[in-house]
């Protein structure tokens, strides 16, 4: 009874502490204030806690707070300001009565690219696609409870970039083009000074790679989830429980399989597919500050679980998913026995993150996942094992100060494995599926089986004009092609086990992008871009050279 009065009594002075303080409004993937975030760590020469948003506003409160705005040069200066701003609820319209807010923007955007050269593949692979229309919709309840909405009117990703065009718009043209998928933003979140909590479906994007993460990129629209975190100004701890249901079709079964391993697979019962939707994908994540805060470090043990409904062991919140077996707990994919490395229904994932300010204007990240890693002995004693699957990530980020201008330039190297997210089935492996009329299937982070180096600048002056510039070195091996294939077999001698990146016939591509926004009033923005691409061995077809380019341009009304 004493334990249970003292809970009562630690929950009632966390919503107290609040009372006096903003409603809680979450941060969310694709805001603009979080690349304010980033250059204000960066200037400020202190790393941000958990650069893992969506972001509760008080884990940015404690950020702020451990800086002094007046050592900052002006640019950073009015970055702190508008992450201020933010902290503080706006929209368009609102209603305020006792403890409940209503908050209402009514947000556009019209949106067309061009490219001029068929043969070259839209660039990129998951573009972030404006909506024509939005409303995102925020009720309020005291200072401590959100629930969030946004209906919208939305293109979908394939009418958006079709295979066989050179043009591309955002504007729905009929219910076969519209995405009926939304609301892509709809939760409940709860939090005071020291928690958090959020249930329903958002974008994740985790890590401060200007290029992607390995870990989680927001390649699809949305992830259902939920996720409560407990943090202090130089730790955070979070658990996540990400349901990531996967409907596997014959026509997904029977697709282009390896031509040099036509009969993979022959044994697998293709019934056996559809037997089951389930499958989540459970993950806790621990952050730390270091130093004064010029390291931090951020670790994620995750596993994704096929054929199962939510368990309760996998919510434990201080177990090791490692060692709880679940691999030896299911029938595999085609009836296999439990525990067979060659029909897992269960797939672990790993990620270490690590950020540090060298000076106050330089900064080291890095990243680093893995889903399978063999060592030799293991081999040796179990010669079905899978193939290895890693990715590495590595960069330096520079800030500068003009007077009223702010600059960021980096340079970025990634490297992932040809089995990275891929694991013996499609539901021990790392994936994400969406059903807008046709499935859609999307890598977690970053593309497999490639290689790749990128050079970019960024220079901007107040919220008004923001000029880019991106060079890329891409290379890509085959099995990055067309996505998702399943094509690595338990016979040793197939040499999957032995492949390396990049595999097969590479494709080489170098990027170059020069891009411009300009608010001209405080709610009407433009923005351009243009990109030139140059392709050795494009689609992997050996010694097919091409040249190519894309144009984009929006107009946007938004809060």
């Amino acid at each position: 009874m004493k334990r249970v009065r003292l809970l009562f009594l630690l929950v009632s002075l966390s919503l107290s502490a609040n009372l006096s303080a903003a409603p809680f409004d979450m941060i969310l993937t694709g805001d603009p204030v979080l690349e304010d975030i980033r250059f204000l760590s960066l200037t400020s020469g202190r790393t941000f806690l958990s650069f893992t948003p969506p972001l509760a506003p008080a884990v940015v409160e404690n950020f702020l707070d451990s800086i002094d705005p007046s050592l900052l040069p002006e640019p950073a200066q009015q970055a702190y300001d508008r992450i201020r701003d933010r902290l503080i609820p706006q929209a368009a319209f609102s209603f305020e009565s006792d403890n409940l807010s209503v908050l209402l923007d009514i947000n556009a955007t019209l949106e067309g690219r061009a490219r001029f050269n068929n043969d070259i593949s839209w660039y990129p692979a998951h573009p972030d696609i404006s909506p024509l229309l939005s409303l995102p919709l925020r009720f309020h309840f005291g200072n401590t409870v959100q629930l969030y909405i946004d209906p919208s009117v939305s293109m979908m990703h394939g009418s958006f970039s079709p295979a066989d065009s050179g043009f591309a718009h955002n504007v729905p043209q009929g219910y076969g083009t519209y995405d009926s998928d939304m609301p892509f933003r709809a939760f409940i979140a709860a939090g005071g000074p020291w928690w958090n909590f959020q249930l329903g479906r958002d974008r994740l994007f985790w890590g401060t790679g200007h290029t992607g993460s390995l870990s989680f990129s927001d390649n699809a629209d949305f992830f259902e989830f939920a996720r409560v975190s407990f943090f202090s100004r130089f730790l955070k701890y979070s658990v996540v429980v990400n349901q990531m249901p996967l409907r596997i079709t014959d026509s997904l079964y029977s697709g282009p399989r390896d031509p040099e391993y036509p009969d993979s697979f022959p044994w697998r019962n293709p019934d056996s597919l559809r037997r089951t939707t389930q499958r989540h994908f459970y993950m806790h994540r621990l952050d730390v500050s270091l130093f004064r805060d010029r390291l931090s470090i951020g670790l994620m043990e995750g596993v994704m679980v096929g054929d199962s409904p939510l368990e309760i062991r996998f919510l434990n919140p201080m177990m090791i998913f490692h060692s709880l077996f679940a691999w030896r707990d299911y029938y595999g994919w085609g009836e296999g026995p439990p525990g067979s490395s060659t029909t897992d229904m269960v797939g672990s994932f790993f990620s270490a993150e690590v950020n540090w300010h060298i000076t106050s204007a330089l900064s080291f990240h890095g990243q680093m996942v893995m889903n399978e890693f063999a060592t030799s002995g293991e081999l040796r004693h179990n010669p079905e094992q899978p193939p290895n699957a890693l990715g590495y990530m590595a960069g330096l980020t520079f800030a500068r100060s003009f007077n009223t201008w702010g600059s960021v330039f980096f340079l970025e190297f990634i490297y992932t494995d040809p089995y990275l997210y891929m694991m013996s089935t499609p539901f021990a492996s790392f994936i994400h599926m969406r059903r807008p009329g046709l499935a859609r299937y999307y890598l977690i982070g970053h593309s497999r089986d490639t290689i790749s180096v990128t050079l970019g600048g960024r220079f901007f002056n107040s919220n008004t004009l923001n000029l880019t510039g991106v060079f890329s070195w891409v290379a890509s091996g085959e099995l990055n092609k067309g996505g998702l294939t399943w094509n690595w077999t338990d016979d040793p001698a197939s040499g999957a086990f032995d492949r390396r990146t990049l595999d097969g016939i590479a494709e080489y591509k170098f990027i170059a992008t020069l891009g411009a926004e300009w608010r001209l009033m405080p709610r009407l923005g433009l923005s351009s871009s243009v990109t030139g691409i140059v392709a050795r061995n494009n689609n992997h077809v050996q010694s097919s050279n091409a040249l190519g380019g894309q144009m984009s341009f929006a107009v946007s009304w938004r809060h």
